[in-house]
């Protein structure tokens, strides 16, 4: 019976009342959609923007949101990477300013001279290679490039890079630290694709090292708290810190702190593969080998090289030298008088090809409508050609950035171990049982009522009443006993059958027409016939709701699983959901619980479709 009267739903009252109706129930609408739009938001987002909460992520519709978004994945989520290469002290991606201008002149020159210089390998470095609690994009690519070589094979990649990696999910690649002076950089397969992308990738993607900030990383922001602290320390009239440039040569004794600072950070923190030497002929470095070793077998045991003698070795001419080499030749540069030592890098390489373009600093001012006092004053434009670069490809990285998390996820679930097979079979078996054995129980109860049937039932119903997590440790220590740890089994005996649903399903048996019995049993079909041909073809409905149940207590166990299954090879989803939020963002949780979500709503929708065709249609015939 309707709650108004047809003839009152058309009174004002009445439509006032339907309207308060519909108000409150699209409030209760958004009340429920509200946090789930902001999960759908949340896992569009990066570490960077996590603690946003508009519902519509920055870098969706604002471009310098885009920017930050872009730097913060080619510098791998580490603000002192870009600090260093912009000679900035920022303190997170989200505060830094986007360019006030652009010049298009000098994001075109930066491009010009990475392509005419052609800069060595360990003056650059490939951008989203690497991240912390994030996988980027060109990770992921590295990981497929390897897949394809090998066939899909990570043992024989493992063989390969000689390292053990027990799926595809745990091959990572740590940026080279070219600038560290103990660094070496690994020449296994690994290595040299990952220097094979650096060539393929263009420009904007490459990170170039920066002496200059390094220096001010290492040297300068630790002792000295302002830049007033470092014009006075270092004898400097600057202005900003993105003013100091390190000078290419040691500077003057009169700037006696500032020369001790500039040769510890030579001597003590840079990769000797960026000092060269002035004035100094081969001769000496042979000499100073020779006496070092005596031998040349020495030198090549532990050079790893085949010379034949020290006339055949040269002076490093800026190549990146190997372990060996590279501390034999850092022993010789401190045999050298400070004068001697030149470095060497993209800043000063940039300044030198500047000079062969403008043929002053003033046509270079004017070309990048910009003030520069002198050629090493215009530092390399990054930021114009990493905006320029983000607004020529805002709409791909828009949506590279928006679904990195859901791929993130689903491929983390694919490569680590069995996970999606192993919950793609366990619930499929969970249903199939659960329709086979439930219905059983109770047809049986409820076709020969059999003697203390309620009883029964009322056990089933009282064990209800205890927790699961009452009965987790006795059902543990049944399965250990029984040698079935960490099988299907194990998961599946202790839950195929349910109380509850043998009560729902013997109810509903109850129900049926017990004509349909007697006329089948005149025909003469069997109990089997009979069960097959007449019970379970006129319960559908009630079979979809046990399908269901069985498939959503299946899909989201996890603490069982967890005990009963606790090897990584029989993973079921939710555990690994448990895993997977230790090691990832926000963002990547979001993401992981959002696609999880997809089989529960596709299997809904099939069982609801049963549930109402065996419902509405019968009551409308």
């Amino acid at each position: 019976m309707p709650i108004l009267l047809p003839v009152e739903s058309k009174s004002r009252r009445g439509r006032l009342f339907h309207a308060a109706v519909l108000v409150l129930l699209t409030l209760g609408a958004v009340t429920m959609l509200y946090p789930f739009a902001l999960m759908v938001s949340g896992a569009l987002r990066s570490q960077m923007d996590e603690n946003e909460l508009g519902l519509v992520p920055t870098y969706f519709t604002d471009t310098d949101g885009l920017y930050r978004k872009f730097l913060e994945y080619k510098y791998e989520q580490n603000i002192a990477t870009f600090d260093a290469a912009h000679l900035r002290r920022d303190y997170a991606f989200r505060l830094v300013p986007a360019p006030e201008t652009v010049s298009p002149v000098a994001a075109a020159d930066l491009r010009r001279f990475l392509a005419e210089t052609a800069p060595p390998a360990h003056w650059q470095g490939l951008a989203g290679i690497g991240g912390e609690r994030n996988v980027p994009e060109n990770l992921r690519q590295l990981r497929q490039r390897f897949k394809t070589r090998f066939g899909g094979d990570v043992g024989a990649f493992s063989q390969a890079v000689g390292s053990p990696v027990a799926n595809w999910g745990e091959v990572t690649f740590f940026s080279p630290e070219w600038l560290s002076a103990r660094y070496d950089f690994e020449h296994n397969a690994l290595g040299e694709e990952y220097l094979k992308m650096l060539g393929e990738a263009p420009p904007a993607e490459r990170r170039l090292v920066s002496l200059t900030g390094t220096f001010l990383a290492l040297a300068v922001y630790p002792r000295y708290g302002s830049v007033a602290e470092m014009n006075a320390g270092l004898g400097l009239n600057l202005r900003d810190y993105h003013e100091f440039r390190l000078p290419r040569r040691v500077p003057a004794e009169a700037q006696a702190a500032f020369r001790a600072a500039w040769l510890e950070f030579v001597r003590e923190d840079l990769n000797a593969s960026f000092v060269l030497t002035e004035g100094v002929g081969p001769e000496a470095y042979r000499a100073f080998l020779q006496k070092l070793y005596g031998d040349i077998a020495e030198l090549n045991k532990v050079w790893g090289t085949r010379y034949g003698s020290c006339g055949e070795i040269a002076l490093p001419a800026g190549e990146f030298l190997p372990g060996g080499v590279r501390r034999d030749y850092n022993d010789f540069l401190r045999t050298l008088p400070p004068e001697r030592l030149v470095l060497s890098g993209p800043e000063y390489a940039w300044a030198d090809w500047l000079r062969g373009q403008y043929a002053s600093v003033e046509e270079v001012s004017a070309a990048y409508r910009r003030d520069y006092a002198d050629f090493s004053q215009v530092w390399l434009p990054l930021a114009d050609l990493e905006m320029e670069y983000t607004r020529a490809h805002a709409g791909s990285l828009r949506w590279a950035f928006a679904t990195r998390n859901f791929v993130n996820a689903f491929e983390a679930a694919a490569m680590q171990g069995h996970i999606l097979r192993n919950t793609a079979i366990y619930c499929a078996l969970a249903v199939l049982l659960a329709i086979i054995i439930n219905p059983l129980a109770a047809y049986a109860l409820s076709r020969f009522q059999l003697p203390g049937t309620y009883k029964v039932l009322l056990l089933m119903m009282a064990v209800m009443a205890f927790p699961p997590m009452v009965t987790t440790i006795p059902v543990f220590l049944m399965v250990q006993k029984l040698g079935l740890m960490n099988t299907f089994a194990g998961l599946l005996l202790p839950t195929v059958a349910n109380g509850y649903l043998i009560f729902l399903l013997k109810g509903f048996f109850d129900s049926l027409p017990r004509e349909l019995y007697e006329a089948a049993r005149i025909e003469g079909a069997s109990e089997a016939r009979m069960f097959t041909t007449i019970t379970l073809a006129l319960s559908k409905p009630i079979l979809a709701v046990v399908a269901l149940s069985a498939f959503n207590a299946a899909y989201s166990t996890f603490l069982f699983a967890l005990i009963i299954a606790p090897e990584q090879d029989m993973w079921l989803l939710p555990v690994w959901l448990y895993q997977y939020r230790e090691t990832v963002s926000t963002g990547g949780v979001f993401a992981s619980v959002l696609l999880a979500s997809v089989p529960p709503i596709l299997v809904f929708l099939f069982a609801q479709n049963v549930i109402l065709r065996g419902i509405v249609v019968p009551t409308e015939k």
